[in-house]
């Protein structure tokens, strides 16, 4: 984590994957036997009562996109476990590749989260809040 970098925890939004992954039928039924949305619940829970912030990425092509260039290809991936980048010839666990990968992505979008408003955009409760309040009855 670099200095000064408010904690924070990035996972998968692993939200329908069973009917995505292609796998051999023994490991489809351990894919079948894992709680996804227990573990997000658990990891959402833990990190609030430490006071780190959590925020579930979209996992689309996080272990095909190289963390250090940014080129994104299958070609990236020659094997089920091995990334080896096109452009830049980084090259490491395909696993590992996706990890740096959410963590960057996690890094953005905990930053996004955290954007002060603009002030010169609509918002309904500042609307509400400069106008006056309308006089109660009156003669």
């Amino acid at each position: 984590m670099k200095p000064n970098a408010p904690a924070a925890d990035a996972l998968e939004d692993l939200q329908g994957i069973r009917g995505r992954v292609r796998a051999h039928r023994l490991q489809r039924r351990t894919l079948h036997n894992w709680a996804f949305a227990q573990q997000i619940t658990f990891t959402r829970y833990k990190a609030a009562r430490a006071g780190i912030a959590f925020v579930l990425i979209d996992p689309a092509y996080t272990s095909q996109t190289c963390p250090d260039c940014g080129h994104v290809s299958r070609a990236n991936r020659p094997a089920r476990g091995r990334f080896v980048c096109k452009r830049c010839g980084l090259a490491g666990h395909a696993d590992h590749i996706a990890a740096r990968n959410i963590a960057t992505r996690g890094i953005a979008g905990w930053a996004a989260i955290n954007q002060p408003h603009a002030t010169g955009l609509p918002s309904a409760r500042r609307d509400r809040e400069s106008k006056p309040p309308a006089s109660a009855g009156g003669s």
